[in-house]
Formats: structure tokens, C-alpha cells, sequence
């Protein structure tokens, strides 16, 4: 399926009135399917000129939204029909095995247990309703069960990649969605702690340093890279 541009549609007399027929995208199938709405009577009452039947035309395919993003990303979605845990089983083995930036065992086992609790409760949800709702009632259970802030955020944020993986032929997202934390109640992480060392510290690491890394560890602490 690829984006659609605008139509005029065709007007054609059917019977005893004018119809327009336009092409629609449809869920369940590639193809799209050909439309026909009735515009007029061919006479009498009702009757329309050429030019308000082709204005007509026009208003009825705005109308449907056959030519929106919109309506073009919903049927592609539905056509997809994939779950939230389905993709997030493909995903988890797609970010381990792709040449660009391959996560390390370690991140992948830990994604892996954040999805154990997850999926339980959204697992079976059609991946194209996991939206702000859907994180807001997670948020929730996570708050009930106790979780940190911190530990929210990173559930939110795996829910997150998975909805944004995937991904059209032109390699645009299917299910875009602009995240809402205020609308999700998700906590803000407050009071992080950077370590940091005091000029005594600095002093005492730099006297126990030999050789070059006693330049080196100079250098960080002059700079701030330290």
C-alpha cells in the first residue's frame, strides 16, 4: 500500500441520477475499492449545474477522508492486525541482531524482564490502540505495584520503541503518536545524584597516578571531563 494523492472522483449518470465515483482504501485488502455516491437527480427537484455537481463531488470525497494520512495509516494499520506482544517479540530480536547499533546482552535481558511484566497487561491489545490511554492505566499499575520513578520511565520508554518500530515501506512510522506524559500522570525523576569529586580527591587521585595517566587525570579535572 502505498500514500495516496488527492482525487477528483468521476461523475457519471446512473439511473435516474448523477453518482461519483472514487477509490478507497478498505481494512483487509491491498487494493482499494471504487466508490460510488449519489450526487443528484438527473432532474427536478434537487437538480445540479456540472459545476455544483463536480463542487459536490469534491465535498463528498473530503468528507469520506479517502485522501487523509489519516485514513490511509488506520486501514494500513488494521491490514498489519499485529499485537503488542507480537511485535515486541520481533523487536526485542530485531535490536540484538541489526548491524546499526546491536544492543549488548545485558540491555537485552533487562528489556526482556521489563516486557515480562508488561505484556501480561497489554500483551494482547492490537498494537495500533497502544496509545496515551494505555500508558496512563500502565503508569497507574506501576504506581500500585510500587515502582520508582525511575523504573517507570524506562517501561514507558521500552512500550514506547516498540509502537515506534514499525515502520511502512518508505520507513515512516505506521502508528505515530505524540506521547503525553502530563495526560499518563507518569512521576518526574527528581534528586539524581551525579557523583562527584571534591579538589582533595582530585589531589589524592592524581598523586597515586604514575607516568602518563598522571598527566591524563590532570587534564579531565583541569577541563571538567573528569
Amino acid at each position: 500500500m502505498s500514500r495516496r494523492s488527492g482525487q477528483s472522483g468521476y461523475v457519471e449518470k446512473k439511473g435516474n441520477a448523477y453518482y461519483v465515483r472514487f477509490w478507497m482504501d478498505v481494512p483487509g485488502q491491498e487494493e482499494r475499492k471504487h466508490m460510488s455516491v449519489r450526487l443528484c437527480p438527473l432532474r427536478g427537484l434537487g437538480k445540479l449545474t456540472k459545476s455544483e455537481r463536480e463542487r459536490k463531488a469534491r465535498e463528498v470525497i473530503a468528507a469520506s477522508g479517502a485522501d487523509t494520512e489519516q485514513h490511509f495509516r488506520k486501514v494500513e494499520a488494521e491490514n498489519l492486525g499485529v499485537t503488542f506482544r507480537k511485535q515486541a517479540e520481533w523487536w526485542l530480536q530485531h535490536i540484538q541482531t541489526r548491524k546499526r547499533k546491536p544492543i549488548k546482552p545485558h540491555t537485552a535481558s533487562s528489556w526482556a524482564s521489563h516486557l515480562a511484566w508488561i505484556k501480561p497487561r497489554i500483551g494482547d491489545m492490537p498494537l495500533e490502540s497502544v496509545n496515551n490511554l494505555t500508558l496512563k492505566e500502565l503508569v497507574s499499575d506501576m504506581s500500585e505495584a510500587g515502582f520508582s520513578p525511575w523504573t517507570m520511565h524506562h517501561y514507558v520508554q521500552v512500550v514506547k520503541m516498540i509502537v515506534a518500530s514499525v515502520v511502512n515501506e518508505q520507513g515512516e512510522e505506521v502508528y505515530p503518536r505524540k506521547w503525553n506524559h502530563e495526560f499518563m500522570d507518569l512521576p518526574e525523576i527528581k534528586n539524581l545524584r551525579t557523583p562527584t569529586f571534591t579538589a582533595e580527591d582530585i589531589a589524592q587521585i592524581v598523586a597515586a597516578a604514575k607516568g602518563q595517566y598522571q598527566i591524563l587525570y590532570a587534564l579531565l579535572a583541569g577541563t571538567g571531563c573528569g
